[in-house]
């Protein structure tokens, strides 16, 4: 039997604050084990530090024992909807709700067990071909992941399902009260940067993957870390004030979003930063009054997919639509050509690290032009488990295209 060792993970749990900048972010602080991560420690301080010089922090210890290559079970975590969750063993035939858990099992070499998935998965060619890579078979299309299907779920006989924790919770606790109880629900986002390193962790445990999810933590606990800090080092009267558009119509970026923590960590300033809820509509003279110097549109993967498709027409044509809005010819951001469009197509989970790296060069060009945005690209999509993807994926990620790199 091999030695078995404490892993003790010290965790900054960082609250969401209702005033002001309202939201914090943070990846483990120190990870204590043979697989030494040494710089975790400085990125919650530097995360911290980039949105607010003021902190609202809750320390929690989480302590595991695991051998040094292998996790004895059964284990128990709290997932990141605060539900105690005990796995008797490693799982077999999971169901996940959408791309974003699915990379992240990819990642971690677990996405052959990927038995059920919704359509974000299940209707992406790329990702699929990842998945039977690593040993999937057939992958049951449960619906979409904001109204899946009980039968479908069920008919893929998952020992674990994975839901989203921040959105639909009334739909998923509906789903999961209704399932056998040999099977096992967690909640994981895998894409807010408050829990998602913490997500990696857990799911490395509940996997058996732990060395994998210690090695991803650490690549791209580090690129964030210098991605902040040289954000923190822009005088605060050169920080752009910028509009951040989601997939919807001038929807954007509020408290409770991933790309509100994007948009802060990479040094920009929300001009709506003082809405309330995560994603509110605005309107268009609403952004014409606070006169963005930079607006910030971003696409799904199902409108433009540079691994998928072979021209940028979707973003050109986005584009276009924005800056041929009434009225918004008056705005720095239009009149200095300083409006991006950007899809989110595969960056999802420490791709997340990667939208915060083109957010910021997208911003600071001059500041962030040793910045290789493509190729941190590829680094990702091998890390999921994607071949070649220097071939596959030949067509940028933003337009117009990142400076320099």
């Amino acid at each position: 039997m091999r030695t078995v060792q404490v892993l003790a993970i010290a965790m900054v749990l960082v609250a969401i604050v209702t005033f002001f900048t309202g939201y914090y972010v943070s990846p483990p602080k120190t990870i204590t084990t043979t697989h030494t991560v040494t710089q975790l420690q400085t990125v919650v301080q530097t995360v911290t530090q980039a949105i607010t010089p003021s902190t609202l922090t809750v320390t929690q210890t989480i302590v595991k024992e695991v051998s040094e290559h292998e996790v004895k079970y059964p284990i128990t975590i709290v997932d990141s909807a605060g539900r105690t969750v005990t796995i008797e063993k490693e799982p077999q035939r999971v169901v996940v709700i959408a791309s974003t858990q699915a990379m992240v099992l990819s990642a971690l070499g677990a996405g052959g067990k990927i038995v059920g998935a919704s359509d974000t998965v299940t209707n992406n060619p790329v990702l699929m071909s990842i998945l039977q890579k690593q040993g999937a078979g057939e992958v049951i299309n449960i619906g979409s992941f904001s109204s899946p299907s009980l039968e479908a779920i069920l008919s893929a006989n998952p020992d674990l399902v994975i839901f989203y924790a921040s959105f639909y919770r009334n739909v998923y606790d509906s789903i999961a009260s209704k399932l056998p109880p040999n099977v096992k629900v967690v909640y994981f986002d895998c894409y807010i940067a408050r829990t998602m390193f913490d997500e990696i962790y857990k799911l490395g445990l509940i996997f058996n993957r732990v060395d994998r999810a210690l090695k991803l933590i650490s690549k791209w606990t580090s690129r964030l870390i210098y991605i902040t800090s040289k954000a923190m080092e822009i005088r605060p009267s050169d920080k752009a004030k910028t509009f951040f558009e989601t997939y919807t119509d001038l929807a954007t970026a509020g408290p409770g979003s991933g790309w509100y923590l994007v948009l802060a960590l990479a040094g920009g300033i929300n001009v709506f930063g003082d809405v309330t809820q995560p994603y509110p509509k605005v309107s268009p003279e609403a952004v014409i009054e606070r006169n963005p110097d930079v607006i910030i549109k971003v696409v799904s993967s199902t409108r433009y997919d540079p691994c998928r498709m072979n021209s940028t027409k979707p973003l050109d044509e986005t584009y276009n639509t924005i800056i041929s809005r009434p009225g918004w010819s008056t705005i720095s951001a239009v009149k200095n050509s300083r409006v991006y469009v950007y899809t989110t197509a595969y960056l999802d989970g420490p791709g997340y690290v990667i939208q915060t790296a083109l957010v910021a060069k997208l911003l600071y060009p001059d500041v962030f032009k040793d910045v290789d945005i493509q190729q941190w690209i590829y680094e990702w999509l091998k890390d999921i488990g994607l071949e070649n993807p220097e071939q596959i994926c030949k067509l940028p990620w933003a337009y117009p295209p990142t400076p320099g790199k």
